[in-house]
């Protein structure tokens, strides 16, 4: 599986760290970023884009929400996806 670069991946550390790294691979010359989110973090995906969308305001634009689960052993782990696009202004 490729890693992609683009990608900020939800986990343990505080939503700030996570708004923060997104806006650093803005910086870095990416346009687009994906929020991801498994399990217990979905909704964690979901207010680091909300904390993204406060603090840039009009400079990002949401582009796609990919939801679906997947197969954990004999558990279905529901998966987010929040694509986000730099504002060319």
């Amino acid at each position: 599986m490729a890693v992609e670069e683009n990608v900020v991946v939800i986990g343990k550390k505080p939503v700030t760290d996570y708004v923060l790294a997104a806006i650093l691979l803005f910086n870095e010359g990416y346009d687009e970023v994906i929020i991801k989110g498994q399990g217990n973090n979905v909704s964690k995906a979901v207010d680091v884009y909300n904390a993204l969308a406060n603090r840039l305001q009009d400079g990002i634009e949401l582009v796609d929400v990919k939801i679906d689960s997947v197969e954990r052993g004999r558990r279905l782990v529901p998966v987010i996806e929040i694509k986000v696009r730099r504002k060319i202004v």
